[in-house]
């Protein structure tokens, strides 16, 4: 779907504004985001903190399982379904529960597996039909990495090989390519592929032979009936791509399963499905088939010379194989003859009542003699048996039935409470079809017989999770005859829609345009012969005629522009054979592209509304490709890529007048948008979508936390001007100018009446947030000072991780089995996860702190209405100043209360949960400056709150991904000879260092830097973790330098802790390591607070040149702007400023005599230049920035600088205007000299200065 920038909101909600221009040219754009998991949502950047709360609904959702994988032996059990999600499940008290829910593919789940062979792991990989692979930790459903490969994996075995003393555990995949592909489980790229010379086809399964004394080798079968085998040995030798040993064309087609177990090292069985066949490894032979009257699913060879046959009625055969095959030879065909048939020992019986089809149900069969089983319709049943089973006798035939039966249905079946969900209609109709209008923040719902319900978002959520919500208010709209499909808000996908105007599409083949005020039908089209699947506006390029239409996909597979503008339908693409799944836009050439499944564009002309063209094959990827360069560029613009022969060629075919009179006439007015502004686009404070593609599904209330401190913050200055915003838009707001839009105000619907978006969105969030139960007293004034909402059911809590994938936590899992909210959330909130806990610690906090500063931020209706009347109709002065107190303490205590009191407040301590300290630490320089100091201060807390040993042993275990270190090949900062010749670029490699500082007794011996230490680090962890391991290891070394010094200084690693900070500052910019990241204004900051401890190691002159620059980068009225969020640039300046003052007020000898050496090397200099070799101070460059700093020292440390009058003077004169010290005195150019009386006339007689000081 084209979105465009720019909106503009109904007035009923002054606030919702989606557009935030700050004064300093930064744009906040927020934009809504219709799949908050989804990998299309990365071209609208998310919020940096988001938390999430499911509305799960009284129907459990539909996990339709095509893909399973056991771990730690059946202990936990992975799911992946059709609709891309993944349930991690686990054995509790004898029962499977589903404790939490994957949110992260879109498309089915095609293989899952672990990335190691070793028991315990808790990190898996998944993949998908988009070629999407993800890697998992299953203990918090954290994603920790993910990437989209050409490949779509099929299956994947995790496999170790070790040759001497090289060990390299590695994914193997097979699937949709015609090769076998080993991938890094850890770094998820290619290690290399094992290719084949001989008829190369698709992988259909393949095993991995290894035993002792001989070489490992892969042995695989095509779809094609050629069997294939690879030999690993010398990987780290062998040139890439490896080729088979050998090949053989065995001619089994639709095979299932290939499997080998070191107790029968000589034989291997094929599995497809009609037969099992033995065959011999040693030259390939086939000994043996055993025909099955059942489809067989799956199979595996098991210990004991036996075998487990999976079939399609849902049962798993055991049979034991002759004794007689390990002794037979593969040449004897008389003794192959003689092979008795296989013993049929047990019969894992449990019939599958709707017979599903094989394709439906998949099977995971373990070495540890578990099987589990699931299908479609969610059932996972597990069967256990022992590892010797009896001997057969007398042809009796054991029958075991499962040992674990469950599915989602029977997990919400046993819950007490079933959980809320995101609308509960007194007449129990379907709810299938779901939009949230966030700019407004409207919700409709769309009902199974054709009415559509407008409600509040706010007020909706409130009614289904808090208490005391009172009557829901709504309106109704009435109009269609089927079941409602879909909705469209084109204003809010692009301005030049009217924001009064809703559509609505159905069943009943009709589209729908509404009043969304008052509620009226405007327009009914029914044009199309299918319910309607979706809408979509055209691009803002397309001829003025085409922009006021609206795009409609129905499922007759036809494709409709309708005209809000002229009531009529433009074009009827009603030729298409099969679904369409794609649309594109052509906008220069009047084209709309239509792509089917069947890989079939249809090219229409949208002004003649005729079939302009049928293309296949790789023609039609090349002519989709094509579209995406004119989208966003302007007509007869230089950018389009097509001279105006080719442009008025098209325009004459095309019978298109307008084009070729721009072309004719030179037009070169086109609508490129300016690139003036840095834009920063943020989600809506508040987003409501749909888990999963079908609407009936579960619901997912996002809170963006950056949004909503931004909007607040603008709400304070509507407050604190006095100014009415309901006819302005908040970008108005912020930059002081009347807004351009002249349309007249959309008037209030009454039930909307004092409402505030943002406010609303507040309280909602902590109502939900906040620890209740804890605290009574604190409870007390929460709900009747700060009017906050108590939630009325037990909450389920999502947590968003990398890239958007986000992990949501069940109902039925075994922590939420309590039967109230109380009990909840004393005993099993604070219990659940690390990461749950730092997102909702660093959410209340952030927030807390924002409600806090602003003035009478209060969640009480009557009292907001007269907060935003004029002057002359609110309360005394005396009276609001009291109140106002009472509500900023009611937000400090709160937010005291998660800070440092919550650990003591939950008993029994041992179950909670504490944040993680290495996600505190990624958000030290967090892009909001609310949630930035939420994170300092929690960091701080948990570093504070762990004893001197354990930040000892902390500091241990993390200094070893120092980059300075580590590998180059491995360090962030590259190759060290990189650095160094930047640095000699730079100037600073002729300057004389330091002598080393001599070792302490009882220090800790950092290894040499020149070592390789990370040998043992990467092997566990891959490349890419060990990068991001070294900006936590800074952050969180650094942060222990500046707030314990003692205990660094006195250790070594304060030393290469220093150099690595050093070393951010002065390292060229790389992808790994951005100018304007995070981490460097980390660096800076740390650098400044814990100057006393770096001090020693440093060379000042060097680290106050670098400051210095960077703090004058950016226009000083920009660093001093208050805002929400600020741009990287003035973020590092303002950062770089903060850092100057603390190390000059730390060290203010240092700095005066750094910066007065500085001055004299450039006074010697210049003494000896010529004018073709003239060289610039950068002291005067930064003069500005130095005379703050002199300012800033001459108030706080008066005796530091009246003893270093001179070198003080040295750098005055140096940065002072000359010329205006021939005209003004000393004291009326830098004031604060003044001071400093008694010590000026030693000051004038050295510098001889001819001009008396006023006073």
């Amino acid at each position: 779907m084209y979105v465009a920038s720019g909106t503009k909101m109904n007035p009923c909600y002054p606030m919702a504004r989606y557009t935030i221009t700050l004064s300093y040219l930064q744009v906040y754009r927020l934009k809504k985001i219709n799949n908050p998991y989804s990998r299309t949502m990365i071209a609208t950047p998310q919020s940096s903190l988001a938390v999430a709360v499911a509305l799960w609904g009284k129907k459990p959702p539909k996990h339709r399982i095509n893909c399973l994988q056991c771990f730690e032996d059946g202990a936990v059990i992975i799911t992946g379904a059709d609709d891309g999600t993944l349930i991690i499940w686990e054995k509790c008290n004898e029962n499977l529960q589903a404790q939490m829910m994957l949110l992260g593919h879109e498309v089915p789940i095609t293989a899952i597996s672990a990335t190691d062979t070793k028991r315990n792991l808790t990190r898996f990989v998944s993949a998908s039909a988009d070629g999407q692979l993800t890697l998992w930790d299953s203990a918090d459903g954290r994603c920790i990495d993910n990437t989209f490969m050409a490949h779509v994996h099929r299956q994947i075995i995790p496999y170790r090989t070790i040759s001497g003393s090289f060990s390299l555990c590695a994914l193997y995949c097979i699937g949709d390519y015609a090769e076998v592909v080993v991938i890094d489980p850890q770094d998820m790229n290619i290690l290399f592929t094992l290719s084949s010379r001989v008829e190369p086809d698709w992988i259909a399964a393949f095993t991995i032979i290894s035993y002792p004394n001989k070489q490992d080798a892969v042995l695989g079968m095509t779809t094609s009936g050629m069997m294939k085998v690879w030999l690993l040995f010398d990987l780290d030798k062998k040139e890439l791509p490896i080729y088979e040993t050998e090949s053989r064309n065995v001619e089994i087609n639709e095979v299932c399963s290939v499997s080998w177990h070191p107790s029968s090292p000589s034989i291997f069985l094929l599995f497809n499905s009609a037969s099992w066949q033995i065959f011999q490894l040693a030259d390939l032979n086939r000994l043996v088939v055993y025909f099955s009257e059942e489809h067989i699913c799956d199979g595996k060879l098991l210990s004991g010379e036996r075998s487990a046959v999976a079939c399609a009625d849902g049962s798993v055969y055991i049979y034991q194989l002759p004794h007689s095959l390990l002794s037979c030879g593969s040449d004897s065909e008389s003794e192959v003859e003689k092979l008795s048939d296989p013993s049929l020992l047990m019969i894992l019986q449990n019939k599958s009542a709707n017979n599903l089809r094989s394709a439906h149900m998949v099977f995971c069969i373990t070495a540890s003699h578990l099987i589990c089983r699931a299908d479609t319709e969610s059932i996972i049943v597990i069967w256990e048996f022992d590892e010797v089973l009896p001997i057969q006798s007398e042809h009796k035939v054991i029958f075991k039935q499962p040992k674990l039966k469950t599915s989602m249905k029977c997990q919400w079946n046993s819950l007490k409470n079933l959980p809320p969900s995101i609308y509960d209609g007194e007449d129990d109709c379907e709810v299938t079809a779901t939009y949230y209008i966030s700019s407004q923040g409207r919700l409709l719902i769309g009902r199974g017989d054709g009415t559509i319900i407008l409600m509040y978002g706010c007020d909706a959520i409130s009614k289904q999770l808090l208490t005391k919500s009172g009557e829901l208010n709504f309106r109704q709209f009435y109009g269609h005859n089927a079941a409602v499909t879909c909705f469209l808000y084109p204003h809010e996908e692009h301005p030049r829609y009217d924001q009064q105007i809703l559509l609505s599409g159905s069943s009943d083949f009709s589209v729908i345009t509404w009043n969304l005020n008052t509620g009226s039908r405007l327009y009914r089209f029914c044009v199309q012969g299918g319910p309607i699947l979706r809408m979509l506006i055209p691009p803002e390029t397309c001829s003025q005629r085409v922009l006021h239409t609206i795009c409609s996909i129905a499922g007759d597979n036809s494709a409709a522009l309708l005209s809000l503008k002229e009531n009529k339908c433009l074009l009827l693409a009603s030729r298409q054979l099969f679904p369409i799944v794609d649309v594109k836009w052509r906008p220069l050439d009047n084209f709309l592209l239509l792509k089917c499944e069947d890989e079939t564009v249809y090219v229409w002309q949208m002004d003649t509304a005729s079939l302009e063209r049928i293309v296949n094959g790789q023609m039609s990827e090349e002519i989709l490709a094509a579209c995406n360069e004119q989208i966003g560029v302007a007509e007869i613009d230089d950018e389009v890529g097509a001279s105006q022969a080719v442009q008025m060629f098209r325009a004459l075919r095309n019978k298109n007048i307008l084009a070729m009179k721009q072309i004719a006439t030179g037009n070169r007015d086109g609508k490129v948008a300016s690139t003036t502004e840095k834009v920063l686009e943020l989600p809506a404070p508040m987003n409501i979508q749909s888990m999963t593609k079908e609407p009936s599904s579960s619901h997912l209330v996002f809170f963006n936390i950056d949004s909503l401190i931004a909007g607040l913050l603008v709400l304070e200055n509507e407050l604190s001007t006095g100014e009415n915003m309901e006819n302005k838009s908040l970008s108005t707001i912020l930059m002081g100018k009347q807004q351009s839009d002249s349309r007249t105000p959309v008037p209030k619907i009454a039930w909307q009446t004092g409402s505030n978006l943002y406010l609303d969105v507040a309280k909602l969030c902590m109502s939900l947030l906040y620890a209740w139960t804890l605290d009574a007293d604190l409870d007390e004034i929460c709900l009747k000072k700060l009017r906050l909402v108590k939630p009325s059911t037990p909450l389920s809590f999502g947590v968003e991780s990398r890239q958007g994938h986000i992990v949501i936590y069940m109902p039925t899992g075994k922590f939420n089995n309590s039967t109230s909210f109380d009990n909840f959330a004393s005993a099993v909130r604070w219990a659940t996860g690390s990461c749950l806990t730092t997102a909702h610690l660093l959410a209340v906090i952030a927030l807390a702190n924002t409600l806090m500063s602003l003035h009478g931020a209060s969640f009480d209706i009557p009292r907001r209405d007269i907060l935003m009347r004029s002057s002359s109709l609110r309360s005394s002065a005396a009276e609001s100043h009291e109140n106002d107190l009472q509500l900023k303490q009611g937000w400090s205590l709160i937010a005291a209360l998660h800070c440092c009191l919550l650990p003591d407040l939950i008993k029994p301590k041992n179950i909670y949960c504490p944040p993680r300290i290495e996600l505190l630490a990624k958000r030290w320089q967090d892009q909001c400056l609310e949630v930035r100091m939420a994170a300092q201060a929690l960091l701080t807390r948990e570093l504070t709150r762990l004893s001197v040993n354990g930040r000892k042993r902390l500091m241990e275990s993390w200094s070893a991904f120092l980059p300075t270190l580590l590998d180059p090949t491995l360090s962030i900062f590259g190759n060290r000879a990189l650095v160094a010749s930047m640095n000699t670029a730079l100037g600073t490699a002729s300057a004389p260092q330091p002598p080393p500082i001599p070792h302490r007794k009882g220090e800790k011996v950092l290894p040499d830097p020149t070592i390789n230490v990370d040998v043992k680090l990467s092997k566990e962890a891959g490349v890419q973790q060990i990068r991001r391991n070294q900006a936590t290891s800074l952050i969180l070394l650094g942060v222990i330098g500046a707030e314990f010094p003692d205990e660094m200084s006195k250790l070594d690693i304060s030393r290469a802790t220093a150099q690595s900070l050093l070393e951010l500052l002065i390292a060229p910019p790389t992808t790994l390591l951005p100018y304007h990241s995070p981490l460097r204004r980390a660096a800076v900051d740390l650098i400044g607070r814990g100057f006393s401890v770096w001090q020693p190691h440093l060379d000042i002159t060097k680290l106050l040149l670098i400051l210095l620059e960077l703090a004058t980068s950016t226009d000083k009225q920009s660093v001093g702007t208050a805002a929400a969020i600020l741009t990287p640039s003035v973020d590092v300046c303002h950062t770089a400023r903060h850092a100057l003052s603390l190390i000059a007020t730390s060290r203010p000898p240092a700095v005066i005599t750094a910066l007065s050496k500085e001055v004299a090397r450039y006074n010697s200099v210049a003494q000896h230049q010529t004018i073709q070799h003239s060289n610039s101070s950068p002291l005067l460059k930064c003069r500005a920035e130095v005379l703050r700093i002199m300012e800033l020292l001459s108030e706080k440390e008066y005796m530091n600088v009246a003893d270093l009058m001179i070198p003080v003077g040295d750098i005055l004169v140096h940065c002072l205007d000359a010329s205006l010290l021939k005209h003004k005195s000393l004291s009326e150019i830098f004031p604060p000299i003044t001071r400093y009386a008694i010590f000026l006339i030693t000051f004038i007689d050295f510098y001889n200065f001819p001009f008396i000081m006023m006073h």
